[in-house]
């Protein structure tokens, strides 16, 4: 069995025998590349490659893990990105989940939270959530009250028409495609709308 490793700018292909075999991060792999030219059999390389992307994949999460929380579809698509095998990042957010590391449930309250905060709607945090994490996107429908969401609104009207006149007609239309651009319902919008007058 003939192993080479073929250099590109970012990532470095392992050939067996002629044949791409896997593509490699060149800088998270350059301590192991010894190693996989001195593999003898292809199941000895497959075993060495999947133990280094599991210490490799469990060296960049929990580096990841400590400067912010992160949802396990984020973490998968960021080591996906790094070319590391899908079982070692199974392996790996599994064992984070474990050690109550990671918890998409307590980031995605988190997350509908700070959406609060900024003043976001629902339907805008529920589009924000649904990219991070697509099963937990009806999270953010259940988080908000009508109250909470007239409250909102009602602070965005004060903030943005203060210095305008709310019975003007040009004003209302562009106080009603922001406050929709910020993912509120439409009904409680025109509703707040016409209170505020």
């Amino acid at each position: 069995m003939k192993i080479e490793i073929i250099d590109n700018k970012r990532f470095a292909d392992v050939l067996v025998d002629g044949e791409k075999w896997k593509e490699v991060h060149k800088t998270l792999y350059k301590n192991h590349l010894r190693e996989i030219l001195r593999a003898s059999t292809k199941k000895d390389l497959s075993d060495l490659c999947l133990r280094v992307d599991i210490k490799l994949a469990r060296m960049l999460v929990y580096k990841w893990l400590a400067l912010r929380g992160f949802m396990k579809t984020e973490l998968t698509k960021k080591l996906t990105s790094y070319k590391i095998d899908s079982r070692a990042i199974a392996e790996v957010l599994s064992e984070c989940e474990k050690l109550g590391y990671l918890d998409d449930i307590r980031e995605g309250k988190l997350f509908i939270e700070r959406g609060k905060r900024r003043g976001l709607g629902p339907q805008m945090i529920a589009m924000k959530l649904w990219k991070k994490a697509p099963e937990l996107k009806e999270m953010a429908r259940g988080a908000f009250t009508e109250d909470e969401q007239r409250e909102l609104i009602t602070q965005w009207i004060k903030k943005k028409a203060r210095s305008s006149d709310l019975s003007e007609l040009k004003v209302k239309q562009r106080l009603y495609r922001f406050l929709i651009g910020k993912g509120f319902d439409n009904s409680l919008v025109r509703e707040q709308l016409l209170v505020d007058e």
